[in-house]
């Protein structure tokens, strides 16, 4: 029997054979804390080989990819500018953090993505850039009727983070990818227009209704789900070398 996780940055359940990672409030301080992240990490690999489990599913608090969280953790690391982010990428006072929060987020992102069972994503209120990306990586994603996706890092002259460009490109064409990356938001209509989102649910009793989602899609057969999957993933092969073209362009 799987065991319950509760932290600060997140906590756990099993429901109906769907194991749930609810995201708390601090979620920054999750991508930039090794133990922190390693214990999640740890928590979706059992999920994957547990045979109670048939989904996951990651929910977040509403606010907790706030817009103002982004802000608060950015200018706290980032140094002393000159107003010259036309000319070179922003530096960062605290360099460490930051490379520990993209290193950290890829991670995830490549569990997700790299996942055997079915993954679904649950996205309430505001959520900033590098978690749009890390939604994209998992398989299938319901939202809020008020969510919006802020494209925050363009404030801040840095780089969408979050793998985004990586799914973004693998989801709509080319040009519209780009034209996305560069605008202030966009809301959940839009994003259920462009097939980033699947469904949109009333943010009353929204966790509910996902997880009655989910339900339509465990009824198949496990072998039938992960050969499936398997196949339509064939071209995120491509993200470990993403990843690395990343780290290269940032001297990671």
């Amino acid at each position: 029997m799987m065991k319950n996780i509760d932290r600060n940055s997140f906590a756990t359940s099993l429901e109906d054979h769907v194991a749930v990672v609810t995201l708390k409030e601090g979620v920054f301080d999750l991508v930039t804390d090794i133990d922190e992240s390693n214990i999640m990490l740890d928590f979706i690999k059992e999920t994957e080989n547990s045979p109670e489990v048939k989904a996951l599913l990651i929910i977040n608090d509403e606010g907790c990819y706030s817009e103002q969280d982004y802000h608060d953790f950015i200018t706290k690391i980032l140094g002393p500018q000159e107003n010259c982010y036309d000319k070179s990428p922003p530096k960062f006072a605290q360099k460490d953090v930051r490379f520990r929060e993209i290193n950290i987020l890829n991670k995830i992102i490549k569990a997700l993505s790299e996942y055997r069972k079915l993954c679904f994503s649950g996205i309430s209120g505001d959520v900033v850039t590098p978690f749009i990306g890390a939604s994209l990586s998992m398989d299938i994603r319901y939202a809020t009727q008020g969510t919006r996706f802020v494209m925050a890092h363009n404030k801040y002259g840095l780089h969408p983070s979050g793998a985004l460009p990586f799914f973004l490109s693998q989801y709509i064409h080319h040009s519209r990818a780009l034209e996305i990356q560069f605008r202030e938001e966009f809301d959940a209509d839009e994003a259920l227009g462009l097939g980033l989102i699947n469904k949109i649910f009333p943010e009353e009793n929204f966790r509910k209704r996902c997880l009655h989602e989910i339900q339509h899609f465990i009824k198949c057969e496990n072998s039938t789900i992960n050969t499936t999957k398997r196949l339509t993933n064939y071209t995120r092969k491509a993200l470990a070398e993403y990843f690395l073209y990343e780290a290269s362009l940032l001297n990671l």
